[in-house]
């Protein structure tokens, strides 16, 4: 997709964006609790801005939301006609950013995600095999549980959602759930060495923010448009550890 610029007196786009994909936010979960309003400015103003600015533009908006909308309390799975239940700073600011989203964009596509991984950044998983392939011994909680979802099949479901006329709320994580520390051991059983894997309790992890401790969402809304793309996250370990490049031997 092609970027755009506007000024605040709204001249004609010189390229107009068919989709605009916001994947920025404040993500530092245990940090919106000692500073909500960075968090609140960035996650739930900002992506205003962006929704307005892709409004304006009269292009589809894709916009990142997170599981921690839902406090973990349910038995089943959470969907999209559940009520958000956010406990935090960084929940509550990101559940107000959904909000402001869908009122100043009317094409919007808001997924929720959870558990999200990918190469580089500071998400869990990456670092799980940064720190394995390097014989380190990793900490991975056992009594919290998500959806672990590498970023490749999100990123197709987000491309094939822009273009379709289905706008709205859409839950998009990996089948199955799973605590850290069995994704750890899922990685190591690919390939990574498995002996340093620790399962520790939540409680035992300097953790300042709450979250849920069950996170698993169902994709309803995309399997009922057929778009889900994504299958149990046991299928992503392998093809996700054979994209981190290996660490140099110097």
């Amino acid at each position: 997709m092609t970027s755009a610029t506007s000024t605040a007196c709204g001249p004609p786009w010189p390229t107009r964006p068919t989709a605009v994909f916001n994947a920025a936010g404040y993500t530092s979960v245990d940090g919106a609790e000692s500073d909500p309003d960075a968090a609140f400015a960035v996650n739930a103003l900002g992506a205003e801005t962006v929704a307005r600015a892709a409004a304006e533009a009269r292009a589809a908006l894709v916009h990142y939301s997170t599981d921690f909308v839902f406090d973990g309390a349910s038995a089943r799975e959470d969907d999209e006609l559940d009520p958000p239940s956010p406990r935090g700073h960084y929940a509550r600011s990101k559940a107000f950013g959904d909000r402001l989203v869908a009122a100043a964009a009317r094409r919007h596509f808001i997924l929720r995600v959870g558990g999200l991984y990918g190469q580089g950044g500071r998400n869990f998983p990456s670092t799980v095999v940064r720190r394995l392939r390097a014989g380190e011994t990793v900490r991975a909680e056992r009594d919290r549980v998500c959806s672990p979802t590498w970023a490749a099949p999100v990123a197709a479901v987000s491309a094939a959602s822009a273009t379709t006329p289905h706008a709205g709320l859409y839950h998009c994580t990996s089948q199955g759930e799973a605590s850290w520390e069995e994704f750890a051991r899922a990685a190591a059983a690919v390939g990574v060495p498995a002996e340093r894997v620790e399962g520790v309790a939540t409680a035992q992890l300097p953790f300042e923010a709450p979250g849920p401790r069950r996170a698993v969402l169902d994709n309803r809304m995309l399997r009922l448009r057929g778009l889900d793309r994504l299958s149990s996250w046991q299928d992503a370990p392998a093809a996700f550890i054979d994209s981190v490049p290996a660490p140099d031997p110097r």
